[in-house]
């Protein structure tokens, strides 16, 4: 929750995107591959491999102008490890993939086109054959903004992930995204990737330390993830909007309603001082009020927190959960970003709906 006495630390300010690449672009250790055959490389599938709307096949020469299409804009350049690209980059990119297509040495990356029906490339997946581990690799992907929301993505990714245990016969599939990237975080713990660690300050990416979270899953866990629970997806529901009420965007007015709408009327809120010396409990009004004062001032004209890693626990009636949150933004026109912990119960309404009976938060 903002805090005008937070204590912060320098990041860049930015929006998600549903786009996932490597630390550093694919295949750009690209010298002569060793025979396939004589190296460990996986067995491929005939291509292109079909999934319900689509068609997965590795890249080619001729989809320059529809990669170039999607990898030329900022907004999907955003998390990548590059500027948006010129014509002669992606030309050059393409190149570099195709020498590593068949993972004949750890750490080439496969490039697969996503075709829709229609014949048209929207988009990406990358697997990448894991230097150091046998049988494991990483995904990537990267999409063209306008199947965002379509679902196109989770069908491509999955796909993809097919290929990863049913073709090639891994064991272990990870992928990793920034932490503000949060539409792809969230298609993998979608498709039933594991969150299992955040790496704080782990990369220095387009000239700031960055913090990435690392989803993973096994071979006998890909499609065998028990579904949540209606109950667990309300507490989800519930708990997002309480967060997202405190976004703040270029200054714009913000309200406090959302927050409020999910808070139980003697809901109580404590923040716990660093250390654990000292507790500031609050009823509601006490909460919000402030902070939707401070909100609106000039001090903080950009602010995001969300979670990053949670657990859940629904009993009848009631829920506990315990969350990481990372939160960023812009104070006095500097960007800031910390990192906190916060254990939130709930109880279920007779009307079926989760309310908020209490919140304890520390920052570090």
């Amino acid at each position: 929750m903002p805090d005008q006495s937070e204590s912060t630390e320098p990041a860049d300010g930015t929006t998600p995107d549903e786009t996932i690449l490597p630390a550093a672009d694919p295949g750009a250790d690209a010298d002569a591959a060793p025979d396939p055959a004589d190296s460990g490389a996986p067995v491929h599938p005939s291509y292109p491999v079909r999934t319900k709307r689509l068609r997965l096949r590795p890249v080619r020469r001729d989809d320059l102008e529809a990669i170039y299409a999607h990898r030329s804009l900022p907004e999907v350049a955003l998390y990548l490890p590059h500027e948006p690209h010129t014509r002669e980059v992606t030309a050059e990119t393409i190149e570099r993939v195709i020498a590593g297509e068949a993972l004949a040495q750890p750490g080439d990356w496969l490039d697969l086109a996503v075709e829709d029906a229609s014949g048209r490339v929207v988009g990406e997946v990358l697997l990448r054959r894991e230097p150091g581990e046998p049988d494991t690799g990483q995904v990537g992907f990267a999409f063209h903004p306008d199947v965002h929301g379509t679902g196109i993505a989770t069908e491509a990714v999955s796909g993809a992930l097919d290929i990863a245990f049913d073709d090639f016969g891994w064991h272990r599939v990870i992928g990793i995204c920034d932490v503000r990237n949060l539409a792809s975080a969230a298609l993998m713990r979608r498709i039933g990737m594991r969150h299992e660690s955040v790496l704080r300050d782990s990369t220095f990416f387009k000239n700031a330390w960055c913090s990435d979270s690392q989803f993973a899953v096994l071979a006998d866990e890909w499609r065998k993830a028990p579904a949540r629970s209606t109950d667990e997806r309300a507490v989800d529901r519930a708990l997002s909007a309480f967060l997202g009420a405190f976004t703040r965007r270029a200054g714009e007015p913000v309200r406090l309603d959302a927050a409020r709408a999910v808070l139980a009327p003697d809901a109580v809120i404590e923040y716990v001082a660093e250390g654990g010396q000292d507790v500031v409990r609050m009823d509601v009004e006490e909460f919000l009020a402030p902070r939707e004062i401070f909100l609106n001032g000039t001090e903080l004209t950009d602010f995001e927190e969300f979670e990053v890693s949670w657990s859940t626990v629904v009993t009848v009636g009631r829920a506990l959960r315990s969350s990481l949150f990372f939160k960023h933004g812009i104070r006095d026109g500097a960007p800031f970003s910390g990192w906190g912990r916060q254990h939130t119960q709930f109880a279920k309404t007779t009307g079926g709906d989760w309310l908020i009976e209490s919140v304890v938060w520390e920052e570090s």
